[in-house]
């Protein structure tokens, strides 16, 4: 993809959610709500889909179907092309959305986000929504690794079909997704009807989404979410002080090349030295980028933090990896 100049970029978001958790129904709410925007569709499906006859409405731009391959697999030159051709036509439509397919790891498509300089100019990521089955999602995550997936690297959780359950299976269903993704926003629903601005508060660099809800969530995190029955572990590093970013880089090569298959995301904020603006850090599978963020309110008090969400992580280890290129500024 070339270069792009660009004068504002373009907002992204990535629908996901497994196999008929109701994506395609969300997603017309959500282009509904948001008229008289102009909504431009990237489809992916594995097989023959009719997704125009389902998305024919007021407020779609025009629909693109990748149906030649899962992004999860075939995934640089369909997206790259059809995100090149997107952008020329910028004039015509005011949003992106790509819905993926059931089966989809969606950390494929947020990586073409990060790693892409080009794409970084021309497209902003705001944010990744997983469509959740609430009756059927304990089935899922027994026998589908791309479902963990899908949830562990969400922004927001969206749990649909809630008047299928019980309030007790609500309550479980509750601490089993806690336990995967504690830092996502958790919204419940049914038919694909959730509240479209209360989602697009959260996003994957909005500090909402790094911070822990609650004293309780943070503990939480930490106890549950390292030994649920999916081995995945969730924790928050702090820093304090600035980052050397120049010598941490070597550490974040490591992170990819060692810990790839362990990793599902990482995703927050740390202070430099002699810069006013957060930079936001984030990873999805083999990428670590740094972008510039808002400034900080208070010089004197510039708390990092991220997110580490994977299977089998040990925070000691990364919280030694990190924390040895803190710099305590002298005066």
């Amino acid at each position: 993809m070339k270069a792009i100049v660009n004068r504002v970029r373009i907002p992204v978001h990535i629908i996901t959610g497994f196999l008929g958790a109701g994506k395609t129904t969300f997603l017309n709410h959500f282009i509904k709500e948001r008229l008289p925007e102009r909504i431009f569709v990237i489809e992916n499906e594995c097989g023959a889909t009719n997704v125009d006859g389902a998305l024919v409405m007021e407020g779609v731009e025009e629909v693109v179907e990748l149906s030649a391959g899962c992004l999860c697999c075939t995934l640089a030159d369909g997206l790259m092309d059809v995100l090149e051709a997107a952008h020329k036509r910028r004039e015509q439509y005011d949003r992106l959305i790509i819905e993926t397919t059931g089966i989809a790891d969606p950390a494929s498509i947020i990586q073409v986000f990060l790693e892409n300089p080009a794409v970084q100019k021309a497209y902003e990521l705001q944010q990744v929504s997983c469509l959740i089955d609430a009756d059927k999602v304990e089935g899922w995550l027994e026998v589908a690794e791309e479902a963990l997936r899908q949830i562990a690297v969400a922004d927001v959780l969206l749990v649909n079909k809630v008047d299928t359950l019980s309030e007790s299976k609500l309550i479980k269903v509750q601490a089993l997704l806690a336990g995967i993704n504690p830092q996502a926003m958790l919204l419940y629903g049914h038919h694909g009807n959730f509240p479209i601005q209360k989602i697009m508060s959260m996003g994957t660099i909005k500090s909402e989404s790094i911070e822990p809800k609650s004293a309780k969530a943070e503990h939480h995190h930490h106890e549950h979410g390292a030994n649920n029955s999916h081995k995945i572990t969730t924790f928050t590093l702090t820093f304090p002080h600035p980052l050397d970013l120049n010598h941490l880089q070597l550490d974040l090569n490591k992170i990819v090349h060692l810990y790839r298959d362990q990793v599902y995301r990482v995703k927050g904020f740390i202070a430099i030295p002699n810069y006013p603006n957060r930079v936001i850090l984030q990873s999805a599978r083999s990428t670590f980028i740094a972008t510039d963020g808002t400034p900080w309110e208070n010089a004197n008090n510039r708390t990092g933090k991220l997110v580490f969400i994977g299977r089998g992580l040990k925070k000691e280890a990364f919280a030694k990896m990190f924390g040895r290129h803190q710099m305590e500024l002298v005066d």
